[in-house]
């Protein structure tokens, strides 16, 4: 689940084309879970971590990827005869 929240927030990041926005939405899921791990009574998993991590650059990736198929797609359309 944790992936899943953060591919979607890659690809939300994605669709604002602001680099301080995405830049922003990354420091954040950095921030967030060092206050978990300063605030928790038990101990906070760094795999977590790594996969919210993994999630939002994934999400950022499959958002560009998307933009070039359409770009592709669209060109392969306009073809004139």
């Amino acid at each position: 689940m944790i992936i899943l929240t953060a591919a979607a927030l890659g690809i939300s990041a994605g669709q604002t084309r602001s680099a301080a926005a995405i830049a922003l939405i990354a420091a954040l899921i950095g921030m967030t879970f060092a206050v978990a791990a300063i605030t928790s009574p038990g101990p906070v998993s760094i795999l977590a971590f790594a996969y919210a991590v993994l999630g939002y650059n994934a999400g950022l990736m499959l958002f560009v990827l998307g933009l070039y198929a359409n770009t592709r797609l669209r060109r392969a359309t306009r073809v004139s005869h």
